[in-house]
C-alpha cells in the first residue's frame, strides 16, 4: 500500500502541476458588464468623418467582445462598413477592424470589438465610424445620463463629431473572459488526486487477485 501512496501522491503532484500551469487558459468564466438602465439617444450618423468615441476603462484583461447598441433598420447596407478602432492614451492603434454592413443586423446590441488584451486600469478610446456607406449610415445609440454609465465608462468622455457631448455615455456592454477563482482550481486538482488513487488501489487489487 506504501507504494500506491506514494505513486498516487507523485503523480497527482505531476498532475496538480500541468493542471496549474494550463487550466487559466483553457477554463475560464465569463463576466459581463452593462449599463444602467436609463432613457436612450440615437446619434444619427456617424459616416462623412462623424466619429463617435466613448473613453473607457477596462476592469479585465482579456475582453471577449464590446457590443454597442445599432439600428440600421433606415440605411443601405449593401455597401459599406463599420470603421472600429481602439486606441490608447498615446494614440497607439490597439485595435482596427472594419465591419460590414451587410453582417449588421437589423437594430439590436451588436459586438464591435471581438478578442482584445487590454491593461486593466488604463485608459483608452473606443472609436467608430461608418465608411464607404451610400448614405447616412446606422445610428448607434448613447444615455444622455452619466448615471446609466457602465464601470468602464464612468468619467469617461463620450465625443461626436469632435464635440464633447456631456453627461453622455455610450450604449454599451463589456464580455470578459476571466479564470476561475483559485480556489475552484485546488477543488479541481482534489479531484485529480482523489482519481489518481482509485485508479492506482484498482491497479493492485487486479494485481493481487
Amino acid at each position: 500500500m506504501k507504494k500506491i501512496y506514494l505513486s498516487a501522491t507523485v503523480l497527482s503532484a505531476a498532475a496538480a502541476i500541468l493542471f496549474l500551469y494550463i487550466a487559466p487558459q483553457l477554463i475560464r468564466t465569463n463576466i459581463l458588464s452593462e449599463n444602467k438602465v436609463s432613457y436612450e439617444q440615437p446619434v444619427p450618423s456617424v459616416a462623412c468623418g462623424r466619429i463617435l468615441s466613448q473613453q473607457f476603462v477596462p476592469q479585465y484583461e482579456q475582453i471577449k467582445s464590446i457590443d454597442v447598441y445599432i439600428n440600421a433598420l433606415s440605411c443601405s447596407r449593401d455597401e459599406g462598413a463599420l470603421h472600429v478602432k481602439i486606441t490608447d492614451s498615446s494614440e497607439e492603434v490597439l485595435y482596427d477592424q472594419n465591419l460590414p454592413l451587410s453582417m449588421l443586423p437589423a437594430y439590436g446590441m451588436t459586438p464591435v470589438v471581438k478578442n482584445v488584451t487590454l491593461a486593466v486600469g488604463n485608459t483608452y478610446h473606443l472609436s467608430i465610424e461608418a465608411v464607404d456607406t451610400l448614405d447616412d449610415g446606422p445610428a448607434i445609440s448613447f444615455f444622455p445620463n452619466e448615471i446609466a454609465a457602465n464601470k468602464e465608462e464612468s468619467g469617461g468622455r463620450l465625443t461626436y463629431a469632435g464635440q464633447c457631448l456631456t453627461n453622455s455615455v455610450l450604449r454599451a456592454a463589456f464580455r470578459y473572459s476571466v479564470p476561475l477563482a483559485p480556489v475552484n482550481y485546488l477543488a479541481y486538482c482534489l479531484f485529480i488526486a482523489f482519481f489518481i488513487f482509485l485508479c492506482l488501489e484498482g491497479v493492485a487489487f487486479r494485481v493481487k487477485k
